[in-house]
């Protein structure tokens, strides 16, 4: 089952004695971090994953193994904004990863089935007119990964999706593939 951050953070605000909010509030936020840290590994540099984490208007989703929220239960993560544009809005996947032992067992899968269908209904709920846009810069060896879902490579660069590059320095020597989803309204 998908858990979101804002969701989360509701919830801890909603349902929190008030003395207790702002210590689980910062108990979800160092241990959000030490998960996308430790999931990541060393394929991605911890100034980058905790630049993204700690930004407050990136977003996270969790995908758990059971349906009650666990942070520690949770194999497969993702680092997300929504932004809008003038005609469009489009959601970055910065980063989505799982546990190594989880690795080749779906729960990537399930985090993102599940992701695509919440932005649907968020784009069905507020009876958006705007094309929707999913898009990523995917590594060549998670490229087909991504192909499965429908997302198509583009003759975009990173420049013309900026969002994508605000955490992480663009590098010359590196080969980016900008791969792009359309949500069907």
């Amino acid at each position: 089952m998908n858990f979101y951050s804002e969701d989360i953070v509701n919830d801890i605000i909603d349902h929190s004695p008030l003395e207790e909010i702002v210590e689980k509030l910062d108990d979800f936020n160092t241990t959000s971090r030490y998960i996308f840290l430790r999931y990541v590994g060393l394929s991605v540099g911890p100034e980058y994953t905790d630049a993204m984490v700690s930004n407050e208007q990136n977003k996270m989703a969790f995908h758990c193994i059971d349906s009650k929220f666990e942070i520690t239960n949770c194999p497969s993560v993702m680092i997300y904004r929504r932004f809008p544009k003038k005609n469009e809005i489009v959601y970055y996947i910065l980063l989505i990863c799982t546990k190594s032992k989880f690795k080749g067992m779906g729960y990537a899968s399930k985090l993102l089935d599940g992701f695509i269908e919440r932005v649907k209904q968020e784009t069905k709920k507020y009876g958006n007119t705007k094309k929707i846009t999913i898009a990523l810069s995917s590594l060549e060896t998670a490229v087909t990964f991504y192909e499965e879902y429908g997302f198509k490579w583009t003759r975009k660069t990173l420049k013309d999706h900026t969002p994508l590059t605000w955490f992480e320095a663009y590098d010359d020597a590196k080969e980016y593939f900008i791969m792009e989803l359309d949500i069907i309204q």
